[in-house]
């Protein structure tokens, strides 16, 4: 029953969160639609990691790469075929919104459709961790909210990739999520910790700075609501369609048989010898 609790009340700080960015825009059409659509979509992407994760794991075995010690092994299953999958799927989630998305949308909008994937995610992955965690790790799970924060950063890098036009960006709104996310994941293993002490408090402060972000978050939602570098539109401009109802000139020859056959139409101003 503890545990029923605990799981309960780590959903709260995500919900919390997918109503503060869904109501953010009252008055912009499709804006709450499109947040729907990245939660939703983040939810979904959880489903595909498992069995994604058990043909890589199939892959890696056959190679023998996972024979060549407990170290290897836990770090490609960590690093590949957690932190790598899961950040490859909530972008794809992410993405597919801004590709069907019918309005136009910001930097902002770009920032708050990730975070909301991340969460979709991490809802649905909470009931997997239920089954294998504590209630102190599913509250701190819920207030942490790791796979939102990874989507704050990559949301954020990839509007400032669309903003500014640079590939840079882009690059590091994968590459930046992905690091943090698998430092953060095998550095939990036991296999790293038997390495010694010195390293147990890694997780720690990645776990804070997660914490951290979420009111890096709120701060940033609400400071940049009103500002125009986050606000102008990030859709590539498109050129309007021609106007075909334009009456089309009559060809050369075409117009002068209509003229000389038309009545009136000579010139009184020009004397006529006949």
């Amino acid at each position: 029953m503890d545990l029923v609790l605990a799981f309960l009340s780590s959903l709260i700080p995500a919900l919390l969160t997918y109503y503060f960015l869904r109501k953010r825009n009252p008055g912009k059409p499709g804006y709450r639609e499109d947040c729907k659509k990245a939660f939703v979509n983040g939810m979904k992407s959880t489903l595909l990691v498992v069995p994604s994760a058990l043909v890589l794991n199939i892959m890696a075995g056959l190679t023998g790469l996972m024979d060549i010690n407990v170290f290897v092994e836990q770090f490609i299953k960590d690093v590949i075929l957690a932190a790598l999958l899961e950040e490859v799927f909530k972008m794809r989630a992410f993405l597919k919104v801004l590709k069907e998305s019918e309005c136009e949308y910001s930097w902002l909008d770009v920032t708050a459709y990730m975070v909301l994937a991340g969460l979709g995610f991490e809802t649905l992955e909470s009931i997997v961790y239920t089954l294998s965690s504590g209630a102190i790790q599913m509250i701190i799970r819920g207030l942490t909210m790791m796979h939102g924060m990874f989507g704050l950063i990559m949301g954020y890098y990839y509007g400032k990739g669309l903003y500014t036009k640079k590939k840079i960006w882009i690059v590091l709104s994968f590459l930046l999520p992905f690091l943090y996310h698998g430092t953060y994941d095998f550095m939990l293993s036991d296999e790293f910790r038997d390495m010694g002490d010195i390293f147990s408090f890694v997780p720690v402060i990645l776990a804070f700075l997660s914490l951290v972000l979420v009111f890096v978050m709120i701060i940033f939602f609400r400071r940049n609501r009103d500002a125009e570098i986050y606000n102008v539109s990030l859709r590539p401009a498109v050129e309007p369609a021609p106007f075909t109802d334009m009456p089309q000139e009559l060809p050369v020859q075409v117009q002068a048989q209509t003229e000389r056959e038309l009545p009136g139409m000579e010139n009184p101003y020009v004397k006529n010898d006949k």
